[in-house]
């Protein structure tokens, strides 16, 4: 049924707005913007309008239906009402063209001054709802004519309708190319705290992980310098904190120069770090969370500290420390150290998670933040050559189908600790027949060489043996728990063989972040780890473990442990591919 023309004024135009706006590394959708064919933009996220169909079986009383804008992200509908009681429904596709998945962030609408007509929208788009890369959704939109109306306006009524999309939150990415551009719009789009005048991420994050020098790490924030600062994901080893436990000097403590004499000078683009003090100011506080420092700042610049305890409560996990125990700056007094585990603060032995500071300017080549995906710093390709000249310290190596990590490299080659424990029958599962004993004097030293053991390392392929060097191995002398340079540089009890013991506080001494996650497919959980034996005797009876929270302590001789068995790769051994990620292990 048609009216007159005069009734017929009443020409409705709706506006769905689809709009891109990339100004700080993440796209939202929400202001009015028209993008002409003039507009560069580059993203990896994008929703466009694919699809529009008037809905002749639910319109009523609507004519003269036109729309435009298909294919970009502004579009224009525009429809006759007749009467009251018209309506007309619009079924509207759009489609998610680019590669990270979109979520619908919220929906807007915006009615005409004259409240006689209402926007609506079907029950098939929300908040929340989400549009995987790739993919389309389907919804209606419409408006509605007040069936009580008394009055025909003479002019046009026009709406507005705008639906804000947002990016997967688990990508913050490119198109940042610096390290400080990326951490900036990381900062920018969470809550952040201040200290030590930087500005730092706070609560858990997911786009902040970085691949720099052999370890993943996790970015922590800005410092005042604005210089980046991270910490490693997991505890490389774990070693006493100090003479005699006096946890009130920092700087002359074991740890301080386990992380500036033995791991610094072992990274390879230590032009990268930036020196600066660490804080080690005391306090009876667990819930502690200064932004200053006013006592106990060290006195001497270093490229490489701990965290603090203030910087763990006022991140509230940002960088996750996960299920490892790892100790902190902070003392609670001379004799006492904070340390974080999942269960609190505790008092004993504990790991190694190094923090750095490094320049703000250094380009990212690839990645996205991400755990799986990290952020690359350095044009990392795959590498040629021996593995003794190319590989760096905690990078991985694919041997007989198995991964490693480089513990350091030498004239006679490349030490690898394997990434994960011996499983006689590959089966996924370290059981009781998969365990063994120290023994007296490291019989198990003697058992990691026989035939069977080797076997299992090479997968019995003679090509695979041959690329492991026998070398001399030292397990040190009694160590009960001193200067940690007592141990790693000690040359007593030594045996020859292919395969060896890590020592406690070498590099890798600790628990794998692969491990611990299954390489990524979990979330980190010491359930995933075994208590396993290390090379160093603590007396006749006992030996030292590293445990499955990264720290270490001794154990009877007679107990069944674990195994990660470390070797010796020849040195001219050549990497045929990869580039020493968890992504893309070396491969010989």
């Amino acid at each position: 049924m048609r009216t007159n023309s005069k009734k017929r004024k009443n020409i409705i135009i709706g506006i769905l707005m689809v709009l891109v706006v990339i100004t700080i590394g993440y796209s939202v959708l929400s202001s009015r913007l028209t993008i002409n064919g003039t507009s560069s933009i580059t993203s990896d996220f994008k929703v466009v309008v694919t699809n529009i169909e008037f809905s002749t079986e639910t319109s009523r009383y609507a004519s003269n239906v036109d729309f435009s804008g298909i294919g970009s992200t502004n579009v224009t509908f525009t429809a006759n009402l007749e009467k009251p009681d018209a309506f007309a429904d619009y079924q509207v596709t759009v489609e998610n063209i680019g590669k990270i998945d979109a979520y619908v962030k919220d929906i807007v609408i915006n009615n005409p001054d004259d409240q006689n007509f209402k926007v609506y929208y079907s029950s098939d788009i929300g908040t929340g709802d989400k549009i995987p890369a790739g993919e389309s959704l389907t919804f209606t939109i419409g408006i509605w004519w007040d069936k009580a109306a008394t009055t025909i306006p003479d002019e046009n009524i026009t709406f507005s309708s705008n639906i804000e999309f947002s990016q997967d939150s688990t990508y913050i990415g490119l198109p940042a190319t610096t390290l400080g551009g990326a951490i900036e719009k990381q900062l920018s789009l969470n809550d952040s705290y201040s200290y030590l005048n930087g500005n730092y991420l706070m609560n858990e994050q997911v786009g902040n992980y970085v691949w720099f020098d052999g370890f993943l790490w996790r970015i922590i924030g800005i410092n005042a310098d604005k210089s980046v600062r991270m910490i490693t994901v997991e505890t490389i080893s774990a070693i006493p904190f100090s003479d005699n436990n006096l946890f009130n000097d920092y700087d002359n403590s074991y740890v301080n120069d386990w992380l500036n004499n033995y791991f610094y000078p072992k990274l390879k683009n230590k032009d990268y770090i930036v020196s600066t003090n660490w804080c080690s100011e005391a306090t009876t506080d667990n819930k502690s969370s200064r932004t200053s420092c006013n006592s106990n700042l060290s006195t001497v610049s270093k490229p490489v500290g701990l965290i603090s305890l203030d910087e763990y409560n006022l991140s509230r996990t940002s960088f996750s420390f996960g299920p490892q125990m790892a100790y902190t700056l902070t003392p609670y007094n001379e004799t006492k150290n904070w340390k974080i585990d999942p269960t609190g603060f505790s008092a004993i032995f504990a790991g190694i998670r190094p923090v750095i500071n490094v320049l703000n300017s250094i380009n990212i080549s690839s990645g996205k933040g991400t755990l799986t995906d990290p952020y690359i710093i350095g044009n990392l390709t795959d590498t040629t050559g021996t593995l003794k000249d190319n590989s760096s310290v905690g990078e991985y190596v694919t041997y007989a189908g198995r991964n490693y990590r480089v513990v350091e490299t030498s004239s006679s080659g490349t030490k690898l600790i394997l990434d994960g424990y011996y499983d006689s029958n590959d089966d996924g599962v370290v059981d009781a027949s998969d365990k063994m004993a120290y023994g007296t004097n490291c019989t198990l030293c003697t058992t990691i060489n026989e035939d069977s053991f080797i076997n299992w390392l090479s997968n019995n392929n003679e090509i695979e043996k041959a690329k492991l060097v026998s070398t001399t191995w030292y397990r040190g002398d009694y160590w009960t728990d001193d200067n940690y340079k007592t141990n790693v540089e000690s040359t007593a009890n030594p045996y020859v063989g292919s395969v060896g013991l890590i020592k406690v506080g070498e590099m890798l001494s600790g628990q794998s972040e692969t491990i611990l996650s299954k390489n990524h497919t979990v979330v980190n959980d010491n359930n995933n780890a075994q208590y396993y034996w290390t090379a160093t005797p603590y007396s006749a009876s006992f030996a030292w473990n590293v445990y499955s929270d990264g720290t270490a302590g001794k154990n009877f001789v007679s107990s069944a442990n674990g195994v990660r068995p470390v070797i010796n790769i020849g040195p001219n051994v050549q990497i045929a591919s990869g580039n020493g990620t968890f992504n893309s292990p070396y491969q010989i």
